[in-house]
């Protein structure tokens, strides 16, 4: 099977920490070029990557190599362009969370990919967390009977770093990052449960902390309600300690996740890595990577990923609105 060419839109830490080892181990893609606007990173880039050609946009890359597919790894608020224009070039699309900021954005993309026949598939990597995996196994297994109750915590101390120079703090400009911890860390809980659920929510009720009017939120506590229960789920960047909690509720019992310990009754699983550790994941990007692969060669096997990706747009969207 033909190997497939990709290009790195993009090439900060999770680019360099988080998707790039998967791709250097993958015999299906492999990344040959990185396009990104600093000169500083196409530095990084080729230092890190000897082999893969550096470009400052996108126009030099479709002049300078021939690819299948690009990766993006901007900030948010850079995603829609080079999607777009990758789409238009008939290339395949895979694309960090945040995946858009805007609902029109994502009607553009939704029809070019159409048109085009091209696969957006979204970085939904928690999913593939391992502990997160086996919960999902054993809640598909019935162990629990059906699923009522949802509860996700994600606390942090601080926003994560970026590497951009001159952005430094772009997680907390919500012209940048399109909000504040409930795009960045809300999206990955929305996912989760939309995925634990089976189902869309009918109901969405939020109350947002900001430091200041015009600032973007630095905790956020979110009410899913689905046909056959609720998701509750908080969010922040001002916790004492960082951790990950997530209960799963059903008619005959609770999965219970505490960051490395997964607990099913009486039953105790500890996970080598926990939840909250670090923020690039390679092993969940390297466990994502073949359904990527699978999707760019069947671009309709993408479907569902986009789907997902809309449903939290919109979630968030809706959250921010005035009560």
């Amino acid at each position: 099977m033909r190997m497939l060419k990709g290009a790195i839109v993009g090439f900060g830490e999770v680019a360099r920490n988080g998707h790039w080892p998967a791709y250097a181990a993958s015999r299906e893609a492999e990344i040959v070029a990185v396009v990104d606007r600093t000169a500083e990173r196409r530095k990084v880039a080729q230092e890190s990557l000897p082999s893969v050609a550096t470009f400052s946009t996108l126009e030099e890359l479709a002049a300078g190599a021939e690819i299948d597919f690009v990766d993006i790894c901007t900030p948010p608020a850079l995603h829609g362009e080079p999607m777009l224009d990758a789409l238009a070039r008939g290339w395949h699309v895979l694309c960090e969370k945040p995946f858009l900021l805007d609902l029109s954005e994502l009607e553009k993309v939704r029809s070019l990919a159409r048109e085009r026949g091209c696969a957006v598939v979204p970085v939904h990597n928690w999913k593939y967390a391992p502990i997160v995996r086996r919960a999902t196994e054993i809640l598909r297994a019935g162990a629990i009977g059906e699923l009522r109750g949802v509860e996700i915590e994600t606390l942090r101390v601080e926003d994560c770093a970026a590497a951009d120079p001159d952005r430094p703090n772009w997680r907390r400009d919500p012209a940048i990052a399109g909000g504040g911890v409930l795009m960045d860390h809300g999206w990955h809980a929305i996912y989760l449960a939309r995925q634990w659920f089976g189902a869309e929510p009918s109901e969405i009720h939020a109350s947002l902390h900001r430091a200041t009017p015009a600032g973007a939120e630095d905790e956020a506590t979110l009410t899913l309600v689905f046909p056959s229960g609720q998701a509750k789920i908080f969010v922040t960047w001002r916790a004492d300690v960082r951790r990950n909690t997530m209960r799963l509720f059903g008619e005959r019992g609770e999965i219970a996740i505490d960051d490395d310990t997964l607990r099913v009754g009486d039953e105790s699983i500890r996970f080598e890595s926990a939840l909250s550790a670090g923020s690039h994941h390679a092993d969940w990007f390297a466990s994502m990577l073949p359904d990527v692969i699978a999707s760019f060669r069947e671009p309709t096997l993408s479907l569902q990923a986009f789907e997902e990706a809309a449903l939290c747009l919109s979630v968030i969207r809706r959250a921010y609105q005035p009560a």
